[in-house]
């Protein structure tokens, strides 16, 4: 095959190498390629056409006034160069695996000139795998150690669950944000951030009210088209469909059992199961209802009690009839049990007896 042949093909070969060398011709034309071989004074070199399907062209050695091979380095390395800063709240698991996808890059290209830069990624993630390891945490940009934690226990787990309620919603996943919105109202009542966060699941309860009332409009017209679907089909591929909408529907009903058995209050929902749009609209109108009308000041001031029991129970010189006064208030002021542990964990031990 001659050259000229191949010329045809540069524009796309550009676009759809992946992986290979570059070539300069006399011409001025580059592409990209691998050479297969040495066939006298051409080379046959392999070229990716789209990506499946390759081709090889035969190209005169003379032809050819540059030949720049790939730096697989190059091209892999922004992988692993977008790992850090890492994000918020991410789990040891997910630090560890980062962390080998790093080393294997290292020691697949120990000479690479990026070496340094990925050394670099892995000490920061290695940094704060270990912070994560023993306790601590990523908030905000923040890196917290165990015991950093402690003094804003309350106020940062609260800040937590709603930034997850957030991240969920922003993935346009309502159900698990509605959930985490449920664990902030329960676990979280006497925080600043579920007081804050009220309008912003207002908010969120009405779009999905939205979705589901819509979705609950159109279901008899959603079933019946698709049932008119299946009539239309042959005998062998009705029945075909019909297990296969059988075998989802059975997953979704073990996976809405469940739920419902773990005591979420908002379940999965299908558009072509009515029972658990209904539930999921009631909810949403009374919840609604009553977040608007919730009378925020009267709500317990758990957070402030809690920092001021940590600032009682850790003052130089602080007794154990202040640690008993502290740890008294915290809990009237509905201080869940393992923030008192905190609490009581904090405080000095009680002085030995004569």
């Amino acid at each position: 095959m001659k050259a000229h042949r191949l010329f045809r093909y540069l524009p796309l070969l550009a676009i759809a190498s992946v992986s290979a060398d570059t070539f300069e011709l006399k011409d001025g034309t580059k592409f990209e390629g691998t050479i297969v071989k040495e066939d006298g004074s051409d080379y046959i070199i392999s070229v990716q056409v789209t990506k499946s399907i390759k081709d090889e062209r035969r190209v005169p050695k003379a032809n050819v006034v540059n030949q720049t091979a790939e730096r697989k380095d190059e091209t892999e390395f922004p992988e692993i160069a977008k790992l850090v800063p890492a994000p918020d709240l991410q789990t040891a698991e997910v630090y560890h695996a980062q962390a080998n996808k790093v080393e294997a890059f290292i020691k697949k290209y120990p000479q690479s000139p990026k070496k340094g830069e990925a050394l670099k990624v892995l000490a920061a993630l290695q940094k704060e795998m270990d912070v994560v390891n023993a306790g601590g945490i990523k908030f905000e940009g923040k890196l917290m150690s165990a015991n950093d934690r402690l003094p804003k226990a309350y106020a940062l787990d609260a800040g937590i669950q709603a930034a997850e309620m957030k991240a969920a919603a922003d993935k346009g996943d309502p159900v698990s944000a509605l959930r985490a919105w449920t664990k902030l109202e329960t676990g979280f009542q006497g925080s600043t951030a579920y007081r804050e966060n009220i309008p912003y699941v207002v908010k969120l309860m009405k779009a999905q009210l939205t979705a589901v009332s819509s979705s609950l409009a159109s279901f008899d017209a959603r079933t019946k088209k698709r049932a008119e679907g299946l009539a239309a089909m042959s005998s062998s591929d009705r029945n075909m469909s019909n297990s296969a909408l059988q075998e989802e529907l059975d997953e979704y009903m073990a996976r809405l059992e469940k739920d419902k058995a773990a005591g979420h209050k908002w379940p999965p929902l299908d558009a072509y199961v009515k029972a658990p749009l209904e539930e999921t609209k009631r909810n949403l109108e009374t919840e609604i209802r009553r977040l608007e009308t919730t009378p925020t000041a009267n709500l317990p001031k758990t957070e402030e009690a809690y920092d001021a029991a940590w600032a009682a129970v850790t003052k130089t010189g602080a007794t154990q009839q202040d640690v008993s006064t502290a740890l008294s208030n915290a809990r009237s002021a509905s201080l869940p049990q393992p923030y008192v542990d905190i609490l009581t964990k904090a405080a000095p031990a009680p002085a030995p007896s004569n």
